[in-house]
């Protein structure tokens, strides 16, 4: 075990460090790097780190007890199983974070980003979350009892089977969403919307979700700039069929850095990316010829390697796929099923027969 009790490691560069089962107790951590570095069951009970970039690490195991990591990043990082008890993660960034199994009791994350975050199974028991942010969080048994929320954002979260929503202490309004309310399927107690500033009425809302069946796929359609409009066509047909879907053209993407907290210039380049379940992309001579449209490409079939789910649905709209004079399209048709909707300038009302089967979309 290494010993770095007490330690100043300050503005410190630790990227992809292995520094599994360290002492790093009462260290200082302000601003220091430890992109993908391998903390796991390392002791940080007591440091101070606020700042740090902790994106990708590894703590599972770890103690993290009375930390501070005000505006730290720990996106994507691996909490599970971490005592993280009486932790500062006030304006902390743990998007797509695993704290599933963590013990947050009397954990502060006030303004703390919780997009995508798995809290399955963790113990937030008197955690303070004022005004943070809960996009998309995995709240299977996770134990809310005592916890404090007021001005915090519950979008698009399935918080039925959250434990101890009635007990939590509401110290001003918060937004509970349309899609929380949704897909947590007319469960919640009243007492927590209400507590939440939601009007009463809405327990009617409530009962008519009811037992609905609902779908949470997020469908998307990648294309060049030129094959908006038939994009367009298919997001509303889409739709029309209860599918959720949205068009990503590759003029909608900002900055390819905007999602980046990188500090240090060896960390590697990402592209903003959208998550998505299912990924329609137009195998156009456009979209073939944009760098973008193939990056998608890869993404999609990567996700769908790892996910072992069919991720990506290939569409050939204009003919070039079925001619394969294109490369990139011979190389696509040899791996993948080709979706024929070429010479249909208007599509179909019901486009679900064009897919494997509507449970797969």
């Amino acid at each position: 075990m290494v010993d770095l009790r007490g330690a100043d490691m300050r503005n410190g560069d630790f990227m992809g460090a292995m520094i599994r089962r360290a002492d790093l107790s009462g260290s200082y951590l302000n601003d220091a790097h430890f992109y993908r570095a391998d903390l796991r069951e390392a002791n940080l009970s007591s440091s101070l780190a606020p700042g740090a970039n902790l994106r990708g690490a590894d703590l599972r195991g770890a103690n993290l007890s009375g930390i501070n990591m005000d505006r730290a990043t720990l996106s994507e990082a691996n909490l599970s199983g971490a005592n993280l008890t009486n932790a500062n993660f006030d304006r902390a960034h743990l998007d797509r974070a695993n704290l599933s199994g963590a013990d947050l009791t009397g954990a502060s994350l006030n303004g703390a980003n919780l997009s995508r975050t798995n809290l399955s199974g963790a113990t937030l028991n008197a955690a303070d979350f004022y005004e943070a942010i809960l996009n998309d969080v995995s709240t299977d048994a996770a134990d809310f009892n005592n916890c404090i929320i007021g001005y915090t954002v519950f979008q698009n979260c399935a918080l039925d089977g959250a434990i101890g929503l009635d007990s939590i202490r509401h110290d001003a309004p918060s937004t509970i969403g349309l899609d929380t309310l949704v897909r947590s399927g007319g469960l919640l107690p009243e007492s927590f919307f209400l507590g939440s500033g939601v009007p009463l009425f809405v327990s009617g809302f409530q009962n008519a979700v009811t037992g609905a069946t609902i779908s949470t796929v997020e469908v998307h359609i990648s294309c060049a700039a030129a094959d908006i409009p038939f994009a367009r066509e298919l997001e509303a047909s889409l739709r029309a069929q209860g599918l959720r879907s949205w068009v990503f053209a590759e003029g909608f993407r900002g900055n390819p850095l905007v999602d980046r907290r990188a500090t240090s210039g060896e960390e590697e380049i990402e592209r903003w990316v959208r998550h998505y379940n299912r990924l329609i992309v137009l195998c156009t001579a456009s979209g073939l010829d944009s760098e973008t449209v193939r990056n998608d490409i890869t993404a999609a079939q990567e996700s769908q390697n790892t996910s072992d789910r069919w991720t990506i649905f290939l569409v050939d709209a204009d003919g070039t796929m079925a001619a394969g004079r294109n490369r990139s399209a011979r190389l696509l048709a040899e791996d993948h099923r080709i979706f024929d909707l070429t010479g249909q300038h208007r599509l179909p009302k019901n486009t679900r027969p064009l897919w494997p089967t509507s449970s797969q979309i």
